[in-house]
């Protein structure tokens, strides 16, 4: 006990810092744990071997080399977003519980990514690591959606988490150069691996990350820092990519072109959902901008390290602009440009200090701000769970059906058709559930995942 008493002294930073991140975990997992498969989540449980309703010869993913195959066909039928739903098909076999554990990690490990980002090669700051989690919470875009519904975390949580895992040795040398990442092969080959990987992401964030990297690289030559192998090289192979994302068959499916005037009217619809989306993340960015310019502490001057919220920024802006010639633009396609201006806010926090006012002013100012915060946070959660769990409790009677058709070898089952609530952060609540009519796609892949003939879905 007297070891443990003397680690905690010893790594206090560290250990509040773990207990922050096992808060939100738990606090997702218990969300997680009300929130149940809809939509193409049945359909991603099987091998892609059709985009319509599933055939005689689909079959279930049990193992990697199933992934493979495909993903093969998803990129020949579907889309190119291989990475994230190869991903997903890797999960889904372990199970649903597995499932919401997973997610819940790698939404702490987003937040955590989102931290490093923010103050790698500055102190430690345990007040912006729980203002980041609460910034995710009511900035996320369509959060149900992009973090709760399991195909769509796949695309947008996971995906966010990878771009920001690759372009994290970016940012370490920007402040480190060759302290923080040796310039080897070993990592030239990791990066270059890892590469494709956060390329082959999200039609409008993978040219945003290559993007990214090579203004880091440029931060380099400015500095005058060598320029390490493993940074151009991890640019080429994401460009690789983003190349095999654009390119695939399945993409075309869906029409995007449009004419100059229609670009037009496209740019001025991602201009008002920007605005609708990140305003008051706009307003925090330009609140901390106007504090750090104001504290004349020697670290906060003007100087070549500003450029780094500025490549974040640029990134975000081209992940948000590239938008205009897409053909659909739902609101989690923000999804990883709102990421990172929570980044641009979180390096702007960690640069206000104001030496000349005393340290346990600024430090009880920035943890009375957070305790304010976290208040608020606590009265959103309570409501969004309240109108989440309101939407299981609605779905969970259907399941407890299926349970036990399945059991008693029945071969068709009535479940309860859902009206979800109007919560952003409600999955149910854009995509869709099972419907009154057993030949409906969803329907389909339900009945095929559960191994029934026939789901119907009745008031």
């Amino acid at each position: 006990m007297d070891k443990v008493v003397e680690f905690i002294k010893k790594n206090k930073v560290k250990v509040a810092g773990a207990f922050i991140m096992i808060a939100a975990f738990v606090i997702l997992l218990i969300i997680n744990l009300h929130v149940d498969y809809t939509s193409d989540d049945f359909r991603y449980r099987f091998i892609y071997d059709t985009p319509g309703n599933p055939l005689p010869t689909t079959k279930k993913i049990s193992s990697l080399w199933d992934v493979i195959i495909s993903m093969i066909n998803h990129w020949k039928l579907c889309n190119g977003r291989v990475v994230a739903h190869g991903l997903l098909q890797m999960v889904m076999p372990f199970g649903k519980l597995f499932f919401r554990i997973f997610n819940s990690l790698v939404y702490v490990s987003l937040g955590f990514l989102i931290y490093k980002h923010s103050v790698y090669g500055k102190k430690s700051n345990l007040s912006l690591l729980v203002l980041v989690y609460i910034g995710m919470w009511f900035f996320l875009p369509q959060f149900g959606l992009s973090v709760m519904w399991a195909s769509g975390a796949a695309n947008y949580l996971w995906c966010a988490a990878i771009m920001l895992s690759f372009m994290l040795p970016y940012r370490m040398y920007a402040a480190n150069g060759a302290d923080s990442v040796k310039d080897s092969w070993k990592n030239a080959v990791l990066m270059g691996l890892f590469g494709i990987f956060a390329g082959c992401t999200n039609e409008n964030t993978g040219g945003g990350v290559v993007l990214i990297c090579t203004l880091f690289i440029l931060f380099y030559k400015i500095k005058g820092f060598k320029i390490p192998k493993w940074s151009w090289i991890g640019v080429i192979t994401a460009v690789c990519g983003v190349v095999l994302l654009l390119a695939a068959p399945g993409n075309y499916r869906i029409d995007s072109k449009a004419s100059f005037a229609e670009i037009l009217i496209r740019f001025k619809d991602v201009i008002v959902k920007t605005e609708t989306l990140a305003f008051w993340l706009f307003v925090i960015i330009a609140v901390v901008l106007i504090l750090a310019l104001l504290d004349k502490s020697r670290h906060t001057k003007l100087g070549i390290n500003w450029l780094v919220p500025l490549i974040y920024f640029v990134g975000s802006a081209a992940m948000i602009s590239v938008l205009a010639f897409a053909a659909m633009r739902p609101e989690r396609t923000w999804f990883t440009a709102i990421v990172l201006l929570i980044v641009i806010a979180g390096w702007l926090y960690s640069e206000i200090k104001f030496s000349d006012v005393k340290p346990y002013i600024i430090t009880a100012s920035k943890w009375g701000l957070t305790a304010v915060f976290t208040i608020v946070f606590l009265i959103s959660f309570n409501k969004e769970f309240s109108a989440v769990k309101s939407t299981y409790d609605q779905i969970k009677p259907g399941l407890e059906a299926i349970e036990q058709a399945v059991e008693k070898g029945e071969n068709e089952v009535e479940i309860p058709l859902v009206t979800p609530s109007d919560s952003k952060y409600d999955p149910y609540n854009g995509a869709l559930y099972a419907g009154d009519s057993p030949t409906l796609c969803v329907n389909a892949w339900m009945e095929k995942y559960y191994g029934i003939e026939k789901i119907t879905g009745v008031k």
